[in-house]
């Protein structure tokens, strides 16, 4: 029997595909954090066709987790629904939404806890609490963002982390505490989006529903982005056939989603600005070609 009575369940969810090193490390940060008497900690992490053998050492380094295993289809949006709608039944008190690839320092969960129990002190009402990650050259990667302004509503401009919490209008997804109640609002990731915007997307209906968004002082732990521009539709030096093709690939701009997104939080100019990309990638053809000056993105 442990010496300290559970007072707070939380269940982790993450979603890995070909990154067996990195899983593993992001799942061995989470169990051995600090400061967690009376949380316990349950895994649901769900495997999207992996051929490296991440399924397999997960199996053996995390026999108690809940694997759950995709066939390759799923991808950021979709493996995250999954591992959530495992959990869900759980009734948990939170709900930890994870990166395969994101470290955590090791009282990251502390803070996370620590930082909603202030708010909803100060506040009175449940709240969201995103953790930034800082990049290996010290600059500040994922984590909470704010709409640039009424007529750029889908302009978002990420926060910087100070000593002190930051409401925010919306997050990226690779380090974020969501309270029952607010799981209980809003439910799981919106199945029309496949691997990016669903993160954004909870974060908009969040605001909308009137619960509050955190971002936690200082950092939660670090992960490079790897959103380059080199490689991807914005790269002018790709020909135009494969830019198009990597735009409406899952991890570019698919019109579906992006309609939905913008259909859901544009406001009345929507059509503009679903449009607006794409136009943008057709009149980009007259210009001349030019070398995108970021690295490739890691696969």
């Amino acid at each position: 029997m442990s010496a300290h009575p559970v007072s707070t369940r939380m269940a982790v969810l993450l979603c890995c595909f070909n990154r067996r090193d990195k899983t593993l490390e992001a799942l061995e940060d989470v169990t051995a954090q600090a400061g967690l008497d009376g949380v316990e900690l349950d895994l649901f992490v769900l495997d999207d066709g992996s051929s490296d053998g991440t399924g397999a050492a997960l199996r053996a380094r995390f026999p108690d987790a809940t694997l759950l295993q995709g066939d390759g289809s799923l991808f950021w949006n979709g493996g995250m629904r999954r591992a959530w709608a495992a959990a869900l039944p759980g009734d948990y008190d939170f709900y930890l939404w994870l990166n395969d690839d994101t470290r955590l320092f090791p009282h990251t969960l502390r803070r996370l806890l620590d930082t909603h129990a202030h708010c909803a002190q100060a506040h009175g009402h449940c709240s969201i609490v995103v953790g930034a990650t800082v990049d290996e050259a010290g600059r500040t990667s994922y984590g909470g963002e704010r709409r640039a302004g009424v007529l750029r509503p889908l302009t978002l401009r990420l926060l910087e982390p100070s000593d002190a919490a930051q409401a925010c209008d919306t997050f990226n997804g690779n380090c974020v505490l969501v309270p029952r109640g607010g799981a209980a609002t809003l439910g799981n990731l919106d199945a029309g989006f496949v691997h990016a915007m669903g993160d954004t997307d909870y974060g908009l209906r969040a605001r909308r529903a009137g619960i509050a968004m955190w971002l936690m002082p200082g950092y939660a732990g670090r992960c490079d982005n790897d959103n380059a521009d080199a490689g991807s539709y914005h790269d002018r030096s790709l020909p135009l056939a494969t830019r198009v093709r990597k735009m409406m690939g899952p991890k570019g701009l698919p019109w579906r989603p992006w309609l939905l997104m913008c259909r859901r939080h544009a406001g009345p100019l929507w059509p503009l600005y679903w449009a607006w990309p794409y136009l943008k990638l057709a009149g980009s053809a007259f210009l001349p070609p030019t070398t995108a000056r970021a690295s490739l993105p890691k696969t």
